[in-house]
């Protein structure tokens, strides 16, 4: 179970900058301040850097900022996690009192968030974490990975399983806790800041390594391109960064931002890029850049989901699979993808 405490781990302390000035911070009781007086709350060891002043891209993130003020939720949080209702909320906090939890409530929960259709028929219903594998290779526990809006921390997980040091960052209070609980479980550390990844409250050139799913695909354009440019300042000369985006021409995609109610979706809709597009842009503020086909036929399908979804997506993931074998040798093919995973070097200096 989260303890509580307002004490910040002192490694993940050295890591931290204000993310209104970028000036360093330092612990004061229950705060971490800047010297220009600006002061961000600690709850149970999370510091939460979600600056009020700013227009929000979730609601949940301003849901995050009161119940680090206010304690409202404590110690779960679950007002922070999305849309749950009072009924069902009960029912997650009385397993999360539960002193062998199983599958965390939360997760499973949140789960449906994470795979679009590929996990609507587990919401709930979790047997196992679905835990993909991270593309990037084993390290030796002295590399820094950033998981940008790593959720309830699926690829966190995946990255402290090849031994990165991770620290993940999402505007959900309540999700990034229960990652650093599903860590836990497995006696594996995960370090969790709860801000924004359009104002990065970290230092310059400290991650060797950041990494992004699902994520700046639901931003426009101009936002993406923000977060891309906080991703090039914390990212290390030479270090990689991979990021997926949902590519304009994919078939699927063609199909959803042709849709008469797309633009009714939302403001955090999906955004589509042309490849050239994610290729400028990229390579413009990060570095050199490639792209490669994620998948075809949807935005979520891993093959090592295949195990976790239900019949139907698994033969979806088949296909995807066969289909990124195929744009290999025949590299047209690889236009008609609907997920592709970019790939930057940031420049050395």
């Amino acid at each position: 179970m989260v303890q509580s405490s307002s004490s910040i781990d002192a490694d993940l302390l050295s890591l931290l900058a204000c993310p209104r000035d970028r000036l360093p911070v330092t612990a004061d009781g229950r705060f971490l301040v800047c010297n220009a007086g600006h002061r961000y709350p600690i709850v149970d060891g999370v510091p939460v850097f979600i600056c009020a002043e700013k227009p929000q891209s979730l609601k949940l993130a301003s849901e995050s900022l009161r119940a680090a003020e206010t304690g409202a939720g404590a110690p779960f949080f679950l007002n922070t996690v999305g849309s749950i209702s009072e009924e069902r909320r009960r029912l997650i906090e009385l397993d999360l009192r539960r002193e062998q939890i199983g599958i965390d409530p939360v997760v499973s929960w949140r789960v449906l968030a994470t795979c679009g259709f590929g996990y609507a028929s587990l919401l709930g219903k979790l047997k196992s974490y679905p835990i993909p594998d991270i593309p990037f290779p084993t390290s030796n526990n002295d590399r820094r990975l950033l998981d940008i809006g790593c959720n309830w921390g699926r690829w966190s997980l995946s990255a402290v399983r090849k031994g990165w040091r991770v620290v993940g960052i999402d505007p959900s209070l309540g999700a990034i806790i229960a990652a650093r609980r599903m860590a836990a479980a497995e006696q594996r550390a995960i370090a969790v800041v709860c801000g924004d990844a359009r104002f990065m409250p970290f230092k310059s050139n400290i991650f060797h390594a950041a990494f992004a799913y699902s994520v700046l695909q639901h931003f426009d354009e101009v936002e993406a391109k923000i977060i891309l440019g906080e991703i090039a300042r914390v990212v290390e000369p030479g270090g990689v960064v991979k990021v997926q985006m949902a590519h304009r021409y994919g078939l699927r995609s063609t199909y959803h931002r042709t849709h008469p109610n797309y633009l009714e979706s939302g403001g955090f809709r999906v955004r589509y890029w042309t490849w050239s597009e994610l290729q400028h842009a990229f390579e413009s503020i990060i570095g050199p850049t490639i792209l490669n086909p994620e998948a075809f036929g949807g935005l979520g399908l891993l093959y090592s989901d295949r195990k976790s979804v239900p019949p139907a997506v698994r033969v979806l993931i088949i296909i995807s699979e066969m289909l990124k074998l195929v744009a290999r040798l025949v590299p047209p093919i690889r236009y008609m993808a609907d997920s592709v995973m970019v790939e930057s070097r940031k420049i050395q200096c």
